[in-house]
């Protein structure tokens, strides 16, 4: 397995990341890796909480004798540009620029180039998808399907849910403290009118800069009517215990996808792809931060692919 830097300039920009290749020569089927949402780097790590996804996901897939390539959201790690600024429009433009610029790469065949993705990449993936006949097939990991409002306010029911179970003088503290802007329900809602009533790029949300670009036209986007569209072969994962996006969203995708869909829910996942018995909690999912991956994850990812070569021989 070899890792080296790559860079892409585009719109303006130049995006960083890695190439994770197979051992030996020859041109090898290749991922692109899709982020969730937030100031992201190529592994899906951010100040303040590192989680391994991608970078974890690509040396798995390279000892399969699959190839990736991942990269710096734009104004995150070594990447140009201002993530606050940056809307969804920029953000699918992004990997499809890199989706594109792949077979000049001597390690990728530019007949089996994939898509991979988490949580809110699995909107952009889709669009690229429709775009793109060139795309062989979708890994979504944690997929939805339901507009981004309502699986906001979903969140923000599950987080007065967490509150309300979590015991002693530091639950009381946190209830407390959310109950100061009416709880979370209530601010979630007067962020989503804020969000939709305002046309700039970025507001404040007290001393912190929240990139209102991005939001507005996430909620914009109807999931639902772009996985109609979507005719290439998919994998889909989703975590029994995932809060913030609905497993249930697996089945539904499937049911109104036009290609070949193969799914699963995996028991104890949650949304960061880590195994958790203990009750669905946005809480208790984020204590399992320093844990392993999953590895039945990892497992289903690279058999489809693996499963996805053979057909293509055969």
């Amino acid at each position: 397995m070899l890792e080296r830097d790559v860079a892409l300039p585009t719109a303006g920009i130049r995006l960083a990341g890695t190439a994770c290749v197979p051992s030996g020569a020859g041109r090898f089927p290749t991922v692109l890796m899709i982020h969730g949402s937030g100031p992201l780097d190529r592994d899906e790590n951010m100040p303040g909480q590192r989680l391994d996804v991608f970078n974890t996901i690509a040396r798995h897939l390279a000892a399969a004798g699959i190839a990736s390539v991942r990269y710096d959201k734009r104004g995150c790690g070594k990447s140009t540009g201002d993530y606050y600024n940056t809307g969804c429009g920029e953000l699918v433009h992004d990997a499809g620029a890199f989706f594109d610029a792949l077979p000049g790469y001597d390690f990728c065949d530019p007949s089996r180039r994939y898509l991979l993705a988490h949580s809110e990449g699995c909107v952009f993936a889709p669009l690229l998808a429709i775009e793109r006949p060139a795309v062989a097939g979708l890994l979504l990991l944690c997929p939805f399907i339901d507009n981004a409002e309502l699986s906001l306010l979903q969140q923000a029911r599950q987080i007065e849910q967490d509150l309300a179970e979590v015991r002693g003088v530091w639950g009381a503290a946190q209830r407390f403290l959310f109950g100061l802007g009416g709880g979370p329900i209530e601010r979630q809602k007067r962020l989503i009118q804020r969000i939709k009533a305002s046309d700039s790029a970025t507001i404040r949300l007290g001393l912190q800069r929240f990139p209102a670009k991005w939001l507005r036209e996430l909620m914009a986007i109807e999931p639902r009517e772009i996985f109609s569209r979507v005719a290439c072969p998919m994998l889909l994962i989703g975590g029994e215990k995932d809060v913030q996006c609905d497993p249930g969203a697996v089945e539904r995708i499937a049911e109104v996808a036009r290609g070949e869909v193969e799914r699963h829910v995996i028991a104890n996942l949650t949304h960061i792809l880590r195994s958790d018995p203990g009750p669905p909690s946005l809480f208790g999912a984020h204590k399992r931060i320093g844990d392993p991956l999953d590895p039945a994850v990892l497992s289903l990812i690279a058999d489809w692919l693996k499963a996805r070569q053979l057909q293509i021989a055969g």
